[in-house]
């Protein structure tokens, strides 16, 4: 199963094309064997497992934009995290994480798809033989309860590519996918952390909700992606697994200048706190 699931995902990749508006993204269907997706569905291990909150309720209402991460469920391969399955379930789940965690042979796919990308962010550091073993990656299922939505956003400084996996039972439900962004103001950027309201965007494209269906985008500060609000109706809410490739916490490099692009500051919000600030001098005065 493993070598076929590799040989299966090889070929879908292959066949794929980056696209660089909105911004670096590849969409393939079909993306596991269908035999393998039709156990990714019946063996949906939040039947039997609740899956542990993104961020607690608490920690989410200090988000900008209020992004309701505690209504986002997982289940964390990356931190072999346990979970409830009879025996058959356990060794496949076991077979998938192995995939994708078990060595560099993914982050290693994606980097020959387009190197370029790689090339321009890491420079030459991309030839060495250890270079995927220089980041930190994360696998995981998720789910999302009614009310769950996320705005637009682009990711945190520290994050490479993400992959997004649509493990949707049934088509009818598209909609619900993952919506690329452009922002209206055609100069507005962000290097990440941050989410913003849907107000000041436009939906570019949606990468759909729909069975087997597989994104992969490149963080840029133009990277703007988002999910509309989950329904009661959409089926299994809104199943489906990640793979996220970071560097470090604090960065891959030694930086020898004195910006620390890894540390978020909201300019915007520092003028609203300086003007009120001069408002309460004024009164004392």
């Amino acid at each position: 199963m493993f070598d076929r699931i590799r040989a299966h995902i090889e070929d879908r990749f292959a066949s794929g094309t980056i696209e660089e508006s909105p911004f670096p993204h590849m969409i393939l269907e079909d993306f596991f064997p269908q035999d393998i997706y039709d156990r990714l569905i019946d063996y949906n291990q939040f039947r039997n497992n609740a899956g542990r909150e993104w961020q607690t309720k608490r920690a989410s209402g200090d988000v900008s934009s209020r992004t309701p991460y505690h209504a986002r469920k997982q289940v964390n391969f990356h931190a072999d995290q346990r979970f409830d399955a009879p025996p058959e379930q356990q060794e496949f789940w076991n077979e998938v994480k192995r995939c994708f965690l078990g060595d560099n042979w993914f982050p290693d796919l994606v980097r020959a798809k387009f190197p370029t990308f790689f090339s321009l962010r890491f420079g030459d550091l991309t030839q060495d033989d250890d270079f995927s073993s220089l980041f930190r990656r994360e696998l995981f299922l998720q789910r999302h309860e009614p009310g769950y939505y996320i705005g637009p956003h682009t990711d945190i400084p520290s994050r490479v590519f993400t992959c997004i996996f649509s493990l949707a039972r049934v088509p009818g439900f598209e909609e619900f996918g993952t919506e690329l962004l452009a922002p209206k103001n055609r100069m507005d950027r962000c290097w990440g952390s941050d989410h913003y309201g849907p107000e000041n965007f436009e939906v570019k494209k949606v990468a759909p909700y729909k069975p087997n269906n597989f994104l992969l985008f490149f963080k840029t500060r133009h990277s703007f992606h988002s999910v509309r609000d989950i329904g009661d109706d959409v089926p299994d809410q809104r199943y489906g697994m990640q793979f996220q490739f970071y560097e470090p916490d604090n960065g891959l490099f030694n930086d020898l200048s004195t910006p620390d692009l890894m540390h978020v500051r909201r300019p915007h919000k520092q003028a609203f706190a300086t003007r009120a600030v001069k408002k309460l001098m004024s009164f004392a005065e």
